[in-house]
């Protein structure tokens, strides 16, 4: 039996920031109805949200600081070459076709939120341009979450990645023969 030990990735912020985040879109995405109070509410508050996470990438522990997960192209190919060969590398935080997924996730969500607070400002944009731009970045958000969600569970599987226990507890347990790429 291969020994395991522990490793801290993500802090109580990116973890809250996480589910919170995936509760607020469930609320907004499928529960609420569309530009009504409650819908509006929720957004609110995923939009405080993204801020405290935005100023986090900068200023949090070192898995939520953007630099630490921003992958180059080469980092992006040699992910997706190894990975394809059998040769699956293990990232601690992020990976990096994670990383893109988790900066396009931010940015769907910036732009939901944005365009949400802006819909309230008719007279700027005209009666149905940002409600229909609103609505654009949201079906975005929605299928970028299928997608998240399902290499996720795909990756989990594989990998034996503890990413799920990992943003729950905030620690994943790896082999001790198991080579980290972005160990801090």
């Amino acid at each position: 039996m291969e020994k395991k030990h522990e490793i801290f990735v993500w802090d109580v912020i990116v973890r809250l920031f996480h589910w919170l985040t995936v509760t607020l879109c469930v609320l907004n995405l499928f529960i609420l109805e569309e530009g009504k109070r409650n819908h509006r509410y929720v957004g609110y508050t995923l939009a405080g949200l993204l801020v405290i996470r935005i100023i986090w990438g900068f200023y949090g522990s070192h898995y939520a600081k953007f630099f630490q997960f921003i992958p180059t192209p080469n980092d992006v190919y040699d992910y997706i070459h190894n990975t394809l060969n059998g040769k699956h590398p293990y990232y601690a935080g992020h990976n990096p076709v994670g990383s893109l997924m988790v900066m396009f996730l931010l940015a769907c969500l910036v732009g939901t939120a944005v365009t949400g607070i802006l819909t309230n400002f008719e007279e700027l944009f005209g009666d149905d341009v940002m409600e229909g731009i609103h609505g654009i970045f949201a079906q975005t958000l929605q299928a970028a979450i299928f997608v998240h969600v399902l290499a996720v569970l795909v990756i989990d599987y594989r990998t034996k990645g503890d990413l799920i226990r990992g943003m729950i507890t905030g620690k994943k347990r790896i082999s001790n023969t198991t080579v980290v790429k972005d160990l801090e």
